[in-house]
């Protein structure tokens, strides 16, 4: 008879997927702090690309992130 002590293993994948739910619900709460820098700081189309790219990005992480606990 085998008898354990202790918790039951996580399996890999849910330790992942708990972390990405994490990266993502902290990376759309601070990646809206890159805004302001790359409005200031890029002119023309690369402020375009780089605001699309970052508003892209944030939404990935609101998705992602949507359904982290802490």
């Amino acid at each position: 008879m085998n008898h354990r002590t202790g918790p039951l293993p996580v399996p890999a994948t849910a330790t992942a997927v708990a972390a990405l739910r994490r990266l993502g619900f902290w990376g759309s709460i601070l990646l809206p702090a890159a805004y302001l820098p790359v409005l200031y700081g890029m002119s023309g189309s690369d402020r375009t690309l780089a605001l699309l790219v970052l508003l892209a990005v944030n939404v990935v992480c609101l998705i992602a992130g949507h359904q982290y606990q802490s």
